[in-house]
């Protein structure tokens, strides 16, 4: 119960960081960095695809109405937890899948955790750029645009797990 009350917090956390922080930065009008998808990406790796799917929905639904998006962050995140369901299962180690730990680099690793953090982070970013300009003419600049968001949301869940995570593994 304690960790589900954890989890709900440190969601919280990162929402009103997200909206009221890192969505205000205006470093380019192409970077659009989001702090949020740590939280996604941390979610244990035995979580039912049911539960995976609605946790990503109801974030990015939460993050819409505060942005005013539309839909873009709830599409994007749900395509990201979809996602996500596939990569843990093809790509993570048996012990790992049957331990149900969440994935951080404390836990599983630094070169495991950032290649998926990368992979997951592209495939939200290249989708919410697609949406937001609802236009193939722009392909160009939309992957010009999430390349660079991703690339910066990366940094900033990395550093967020070198700062915050770190401590598990050492017990």
């Amino acid at each position: 119960m304690i960790n589900y009350i954890q989890k709900v917090l440190v969601f919280i956390f990162l929402l009103l960081l997200q909206v009221f922080i890192v969505g205000k930065l205006n470093i380019n009008p192409l970077i659009q960095p989001n702090i949020l998808l740590l939280f996604f990406l941390t979610l244990p790796v035995d979580l039912k695809p049911v539960p995976t799917l609605l946790i990503g929905f109801t974030g990015g639904l939460l993050l819409d109405m505060f942005n005013n998006s539309a839909g873009f962050n709830s599409t994007a995140l749900l395509i990201m937890s979809y996602a996500r369901i596939y990569y843990v299962r093809s790509f993570a180690r048996i012990d790992i899948l049957e331990s149900g730990i969440e994935p951080g680099l404390s836990t599983i690793g630094y070169r495991w955790f950032i290649i998926y953090a990368a992979v997951m982070v592209s495939i939200y970013h290249l989708v919410y750029a697609f949406i937001e300009s609802f236009s193939f003419r722009y392909i160009p600049e939309n992957i010009l645009s999430a390349l660079l968001s991703g690339a910066v949301s990366l940094a900033l869940i990395v550093l967020f797990q070198i700062l915050f995570y770190r401590t598990r593994s050492k017990q």
